[in-house]
């Protein structure tokens, strides 16, 4: 079972999932009418947990954990370490989106659905280039 809270707010709900590293929360979104947006109320919000809890998010934690591992490991910041990241997860009826940090490489090669940030812009994995085709 996936640890996670969801907390109402005048714009809907955020609803944060405690597995990232170092005891840490990562934000879960949804995917609604082409846009990635905070859910819009609690029933819709635990169903997407429901959606990442049954997802196979090994290789990402793994990659997350090594950014961390870096980060510690150098002294440098989590962000010169890794980008922030939105992984997809679910299906066309369901598509979430739960933050990570990751390797700049890993997203850029990965064949998952990853938009990674980076000076402003947006970085695409290779896993969306089977959506584009």
């Amino acid at each position: 079972m996936v640890r996670y809270e969801i907390v109402p707010d005048c714009d809907g709900v955020s609803v944060r999932i405690f597995d990232a590293p170092a005891e840490g929360w990562r934000t879960l979104f949804v995917e609604k009418d082409g846009m990635i947006a905070r859910y819009e109320d609690e029933c819709a919000a635990a169903s997407g947990v429901r959606v990442y809890e049954g997802s196979d998010k090994s290789g990402v934690f793994e990659v997350e954990l090594d950014v961390y591992l870096e980060a510690a490991a150098t002294g440098r910041a989590l962000g010169a370490c890794g980008l922030p990241s939105l992984v997809r997860f679910g299906e066309a009826d369901h598509f979430v989106y739960a933050t990570f940090t990751l390797a700049e490489l890993f997203v850029r090669q990965s064949t998952l659905h990853i938009i990674g940030y980076k000076n402003g812009g947006s970085i695409f994995s290779a896993g969306w280039d089977a959506v584009a085709a």
